[in-house]
């Protein structure tokens, strides 16, 4: 029901070709990625990539509920499709990774709605990606998960795999500043 409410697809005889369209807040494609469902680093190039010459903007704006100031910012459109699938409103999740901020422009007027951001980055070496950027850029109130509710895990998706839809609602209800 996810996939299809955020229009996921795949590529055209290659079903292990994942497209992820990310639509602006007014439902306007912008931006295109692809992640190949069984890469093998060992002979792959490349896990994800994009279409050139798109607008880069936050995956999941068209899906937002611009009535509620809270923002859920994550690293992977995954994760954001993990949060919505355990009902979480208004996750969204940044096109290139937790150090690519070329959304942000385009992004601004759309993020100045919100009081409040969540960050539920990646959770590695003891730290929260994207926590320290979005931190010192947003305007409003910033929290983040903490770190013992990521329960071990790295991300998200993965807190939704090991522990289940309720582990993501309450991490994000207890989400500090």
């Amino acid at each position: 029901e996810i996939t299809k409410r955020y229009h996921i697809t795949v590529q055209k005889g290659k079903e292990n070709i994942l497209v992820f369209p990310f639509y602006d807040e007014k439902n306007v494609l912008q931006f295109i990625k692809y992640r190949k469902t069984d890469f093998d680093k060992t002979k792959d190039k490349s896990k994800e990539w994009c279409e050139a010459d798109c607008k880069t903007i936050l995956f999941g704006m068209d899906q937002c509920n611009m009535e509620n100031d809270t923002l859920v910012l994550t690293e992977g459109q995954i994760d954001s499709l993990s949060l919505s699938e355990a009902g979480v409103e208004n996750a969204v999740s940044v096109p290139t990774g937790a150090n690519g901020f070329t959304w942000l422009p385009h992004c601004w007027d759309f993020l100045c709605n919100f009081n409040t951001l969540i960050v539920f980055g990646d959770y590695e070496k003891e730290k929260i990606t994207m926590l320290d950027e979005m931190y010192n850029r947003f305007n409003g109130t910033v929290k983040n998960i903490r770190p013992e509710d990521y329960k071990g895990c790295k991300d998200a998706n993965e807190i939704l795999c090991k522990y289940g839809k309720e582990a993501l609602v309450d991490a994000v209800a207890q989400a500090v500043p």
